[in-house]
């Protein structure tokens, strides 16, 4: 490539960086959406419900000019948002407000010294929901399925889970009524591997703390190692013991109705992988008594339902409430 061809092509990289950067500058001074801009895609659950959006968000900024006194607008503006005027510094830019109305934005466009910067702000619709699909910091993934599929959103595109926001409403619904110290939830249905439903506490994730694998009656021959979309899971070994988390035991179980290895998946499938036969087992019902928390694996027809309750150790008959809980869950099945 020659010197002209280089020149050029340094030219319109330089352009382009130029571009960037006039519509940036544009963007927090007037609160106009720059064409460049692509806003992350939303989260669906199966049904095109959705679960994670991309909401409009005003900033307001006050800039400081040195001046020795503020006017009569200018001080009542700012203790409308500061409280106070005292100890501001002379010159610089204050945030005033990171959340604004619309009727706010209009109201401060008319301020001189005032700049408006517009973002974009990523809302989970279900808080119940947040352990599983995650947050954003700065508009990138840093945990859940926002992290696992962050490519994919910053991009503009959508992410279909197999979710059913339907049957996620009904089971949150019983399981906020409970005085559980915590809980965990997931339905899968098993023709097709999809996780249909998932809960689990914020305060203390069950889900990804690991029990040991005798408590279960499972042959530590059949546990393996396995990756799905939510993660890898290992066994762990410590001296004689292996320990195990509750998507082992799913994977376990998913694996014996199917009679093959199946791999579950969070993302919309409806291919059918399984012809399941739960009838291999004796009991639809296998709970694991853990003290004052219980593990149950439940079967409905095709669905299969796994629970960890954690009870308040206070509290009279727990092993009644496990079942009944557990029944209340597959009636709606």
């Amino acid at each position: 490539m020659g010197k002209k061809q280089n020149f050029l092509l340094f030219l319109s990289i330089l352009s382009v960086l130029v571009v960037l950067m006039v519509n940036f500058s544009a963007e927090r001074v007037t609160g106009k959406p720059t064409e460049y801009r692509v806003k992350r895609g939303y989260i669906f659950d199966r049904n095109l419900n959705p679960l994670a959006i991309f909401l409009e968000n005003y900033k307001a900024y006050y800039l400081l000019k040195n001046d020795n006194l503020f006017s009569s607008p200018d001080i009542k503006l700012l203790k409308k948002y500061l409280g106070s005027t005292i100890n501001l510094s002379k010159k610089g830019v204050v945030l005033l407000s990171e959340d604004l109305s619309l009727e706010e934005v209009e109201n401060l466009k008319k301020e001189k010294n005032v700049i408006i910067e517009k973002t974009y702000k990523r809302k989970v619709l279900q808080p119940y929901l947040k352990s599983l699909i995650g947050e954003t910091f700065n508009e990138y993934g840093v945990s859940g399925l926002e992290k696992i599929f962050d490519e994919h959103l910053s991009m503009g595109n959508p992410l279909i889970l197999s979710i059913d926001l339907n049957l996620e409403k009904r089971v949150y619904n019983i399981i906020s009524r409970l005085n559980l110290l915590s809980f965990g939830i997931a339905i899968f249905d098993l023709k097709t591997g999809e996780l249909l439903c998932y809960l689990e506490s914020e305060n203390l994730r069950p889900f990804g703390s690991y029990y040991p694998l005798n408590l279960f009656n499972i042959p530590p021959s059949e546990i393996k190692d396995f990756k799905w979309v939510l993660g890898e899971n290992l066994a762990l070994k410590e001296k004689d013991t292996i320990k195990i988390n509750i998507w082992h035991i799913a994977k376990w179980y998913m694996d014996k109705v199917c009679n093959k290895p199946v791999e579950p998946t969070v993302l919309l499938r409806e291919t059918k992988i399984c012809e399941p036969k739960s009838e291999i087992f004796k009991d639809k019902e296998y709970i694991y008594n853990l003290g004052n928390s219980f593990v149950t694996v439940a079967f409905k027809e095709d669905k299969m339902a796994l629970s960890l309750f954690v009870f308040d150790p206070q509290e009279k008959d727990l092993l009644n409430k496990n079942k009944t809980t557990i029944n209340y869950l597959i009636s709606m099945l």
